[in-house]
This record gives C-alpha cells, structure tokens and sequence, in this order.
C-alpha cells in the first residue's frame, strides 16, 4: 500500500538512490513518530550531514520541536511547512507511511526525495545504528563498522536560556545522582526507586544528592520517595523543567537512573553516564550503542522485576567509577563506556 501510494501520487520518478553532490538545500520530514526517544535516534544520523548543504531543515511534529530548537545541525525546525524558507532541492523523507508522506504530497510535490525507512514497518530494531548506515549509504560513503559505532549515538543541545533556567535551580555542589521517576507504561516504570536508594544509603560513602526528573506522571513517586527516606539529600525538579532544560540539568550528574522512555533517550544525549532499566520485548540493544556511556539491566516481564539489589550495586560501582564516591566532592572523573 506504501508503494501504491507514492505511485498514485507522482512520487516514483522522484525518488533517488543517492544524495547528489550537487544538492544545497534538504529539508528532512520525520512525522508520525511522537515518542520522544523513537525521535531522537531516528534524527541522530544528521551528524554525518554536518556541514554538507547549505541548509538542512527538519519538519516534525509540533510537541517535538523543543527538542531541535537549539539544535546545532538543523538550521531551521517547524512544525509547519509554512514557516520554512522553501526552495529544497531535495527532501529527505523518513517514512513512506501516510502520516509521513501527508507534507511530501502536498506541500513538496514535484521535489526529489531519498528515504530512510522507506515502506518498512516491521519489528523493534537499533534505530540509531540503522540510520547512521542508511545515510552512509545515501552519501555513498562506506565507513567500517567500527567508526559508525564509533560515532552513532543520539546527540541534543540546549539554548543558553536553558542553561540559565538550570543555574537558578541552586543545585548542590559537587556530584549528582539523578533518577527519572514516573512513566506511560507500567511494565517500563520503575516504582522500586526507594529500594534502590535506600540500598545506596546504606552503602559507607552514603548516597550523593538525588535530583528527581520527570514529567507530572512522576510527582506521586517523588512523593513517596521523599517521605520514604528523609535521610536521602532530594533535590525535587519533577514537571519543572523542559527537556532541553533536564538536558542541561543531566549533564551536570555523575550517573542518571532511569527506566525505558524519553528521559533514558534525554540523558544519554547528555552524554553522561547511565544506568537503563529495560524488561520484555524491549531488548537493550534496541535502546543503546557502543557510543553510549550507557550501562543496563532486563527484566523478564517489567522492570520491576529486576532485584533493586542488583540496582543499586551496579549504580554503586558506576558512581565509584565516575569519581563521585570521593568526598562527595569534586567534579566527577570521565567514567569509561560499558555495558552490564
């Protein structure tokens, strides 16, 4: 039906194999994809367009924008194709669905396109990897698989304002435990956070300050978790922050908690290290690459399945490998990429 479509809609002719050398201005449509992790790997490929085009523009979904507003590679992001400049000389069109191509059709019509994704509608895969060896292959380039995993990890940046945002939350000094609290589904969310805390609590060097993240669907976890242990330094930033603020946020942590959803995705755009839990169909390898500082346990069913034993001993050797087990003070140190 995807085929048919692109056929009943002039598209075929238009389609390309490769991205011409020749090609100045690409507008990049990824629609119809409204999780907020799917996005960011699905985009993380855009960093071997750097510096190629004389603009390269993206067109997406509204409630993603944020997310691309102080993005470094785009040079223009909306929503609607009315508030791009227009004159592309190619689209690079994510998805042949119907949701995806609905702009192509009717607002970029006669444009040449190249696709990512094309007609493929099948299981759970490494959405970043792929993208990062299907652009290869539009620039027709042919990196060894050892530079592509090298370099494909998600990437986000966050404005000044966001950075300002963040410096007027007064963090505590020195290194920061965060833990993502809440989520959509069940069997992704964590409700044994406290567990795992009050293991850490218990631990000689004691537990760095934990600063609580996470949309309004976290604020009744944040609630039991600070009623649960008063001797656990809180620094309560649950539904205050936008994600490019929690990005900024993130990135001054030693180690990030979190289960399977957005903020996983978030935090290891922050490029610091992260403990993910994931459970079910949900393989980690679906979620992480070697370029990620990212560390991760499964559970069978839900991620509550996992022991907060197991939790909190592997988030204990992560905080000792980033450094921030010393004195509780300091900068933490680089901690060296590694998967359980």
């Amino acid at each position: 039906m995807r085929e048919l479509s692109l056929v009943l809609h002039g598209q075929r002719a238009l389609q390309r194999l490769r991205i011409d050398p020749g090609v100045r201005r690409v507008l990049w449509i990824h629609q119809g994809t409204p999780q907020v992790g799917d996005s960011l790997m699905d985009l993380a490929a855009r960093q071997l367009l750097a510096d190629r085009f004389e603009r390269l523009d993206l067109l997406t979904d509204a409630h993603l924008l944020p997310l691309y507003q102080a993005d470094r590679l785009f040079t223009a992001v909306a929503a609607r194709p009315q508030d791009l400049p227009g004159g592309y000389d190619l689209i690079l069109l994510h998805s042949a669905s119907s949701r995806g191509t609905r702009d192509k059709f009717r607002f970029f019509r006669d444009v040449p396109f190249v696709h990512l994704h094309g007609v493929y509608t099948g299981p759970e895969f490494n959405r970043t990897l792929f993208g990062f060896h299907r652009v290869a292959a539009l620039l027709a380039q042919a990196p060894a698989e050892a530079e592509i995993r090298a370099r494909a990890r998600t990437v986000m940046w966050h404005s000044a304002q966001d950075e300002a945002a963040i410096e007027a939350a007064d963090l505590p000094a020195g290194p920061l435990l965060a833990v993502a609290v809440g989520g959509v589904r069940d069997w992704r969310t964590c409700s044994r956070w406290g567990e795992v805390l009050e293991r850490l609590a218990r631990r000689p060097q004691g537990c760095p300050p934990v600063v609580l993240v996470g949309a309004a669907n976290g604020l009744e976890m944040r609630d039991r978790l600070v009623a649960a242990l008063p001797g656990v330094r809180f620094v309560d930033r649950v539904d205050r922050h936008s994600l490019p603020e929690v990005h900024a946020l993130l990135q001054r942590c030693a180690l990030v908690l979190a289960a399977d959803g957005g903020l996983l995705h978030v935090a290891q755009s922050a490029d610091v290290p992260v403990l993910g839990l994931f459970a079910g169909i949900i393989d980690p390898a679906f979620r992480v690459t070697a370029a990620n500082r990212t560390r991760w346990l499964h559970g069978p069913e839900r991620v509550d399945d996992i022991d907060p034993d197991r939790v909190a001993a592997l988030a204990g050797e992560m905080l000792a490998e980033a450094g921030a087990d010393v004195a509780q003070g300091g900068a933490p140190a680089s901690m060296p990429s590694r998967r359980a």
